[in-house]
């Protein structure tokens, strides 16, 4: 699959909230809520449903997407 540009809105423990994929060459700003922030990376298209199953979280130190481990 093709790799993507995505906005992860995640929360300060790093829970994926939700994922926004613009329209190509869109000019979007993605807001997030109290206690919330917004990542914006690549990722390979299939993994978007993973992402917000909470499989994964936003590591917020390192600015990546981290597998969740249980």
């Amino acid at each position: 699959m093709a790799t993507v540009r995505v906005s992860v809105t995640h929360d300060y423990s790093g829970n994926i909230v939700s994922v926004s994929r613009p329209a190509e060459d869109a000019n979007v700003i993605v807001l997030s809520g109290d206690g919330q922030s917004v990542l914006e990376t690549e990722v390979d298209e299939a993994s978007i449903p993973d992402l917000v199953a909470g499989k994964y979280l936003v590591d917020s130190e390192s600015k990546k997407i981290v597998e969740n481990s249980p």
